[in-house]
């Protein structure tokens, strides 16, 4: 199969359809992507690029998902494979939805379903990942655990000096009648499970979860309270 732009697009369209049918996401959340092809690369199959670009006199932000030729004649298989891989970065990059990393736990749950989904058709990997590392570490983690009233839970990893602001912002705002927090906990942690998981400074961020998967990341990473 040779690898083109155009027949790039029409495998993104294509597999935008068909996760949205399989109810993966929604195909009208996707926003432009430039297509791009480039001659084999060590480092990457695939990669989803953001970037400010300066177009007239405005600054604007554009997207890319760039596909390296493995071969002279890559199966449809092994374009799919990569392309959809970075269709995932593309819908969790486009629509801000938190994760604990560049492949975290929303990224890997994406592609669990898809490869559910699919078995015969696509096979999404996560290229020289190094395994995550668990089990007791040399640092300490502050985490602010939030209990929502839909019922949404998040565990938030915060940077140490800003653990203050964020619970002084939360004591004020549990107390708004209109404030989607019911509820929250201060606690740390010194699994290295979160060593790669980015700190809150400004906002609080984190990856959603239920309140059974929090009691259960609370008990394999031993999360206490403080």
């Amino acid at each position: 199969m040779e690898l083109t732009v155009e027949y790039l697009g029409q495998r993104h369209a294509y597999w935008i359809e068909r996760l949205a049918d399989a109810g993966i996401w929604e195909a009208d959340k996707f926003k432009p992507v430039e297509l791009v092809v480039r001659e084999r690369c060590k480092s990457y199959f695939g990669l989803f690029h953001r970037k400010w670009v300066k177009v007239n006199v405005r600054r604007r932000l554009r997207d890319r998902i760039i596909i390296y030729r493995k071969s002279a004649d890559m199966t449809v298989k092994e374009i799919d494979d990569t392309l959809v891989h970075e269709m995932i970065h593309q819908y969790i990059f486009q629509n801000d939805l938190p994760d604990t990393s560049t492949h975290g736990r929303l990224f890997k749950d994406f592609m669990q379903r898809i490869n559910e989904a699919f078995p015969q058709e696509l096979k999404i990997s996560i290229y020289g990942e190094s395994p995550i590392l668990k089990g007791p570490g040399t640092k300490t983690h502050k985490l602010i655990l939030l209990w929502m009233k839909d019922g949404e839970c998040y565990c938030c990893k915060i940077n140490p000096s800003k653990v203050h602001v964020f619970t002084n912002y939360l004591k004020r705002t549990v107390l708004y009648p209109t404030s989607k927090i019911k509820d929250y906990l201060l606690c740390e942690s010194n699994d290295m499970y979160f060593d790669d998981v980015t700190a809150c400074r400004k906002y609080l961020h984190g990856l959603p979860m239920s309140l059974p998967e929090l009691r259960v990341l609370c008990k394999e990473c031993n999360i206490k309270r403080i």
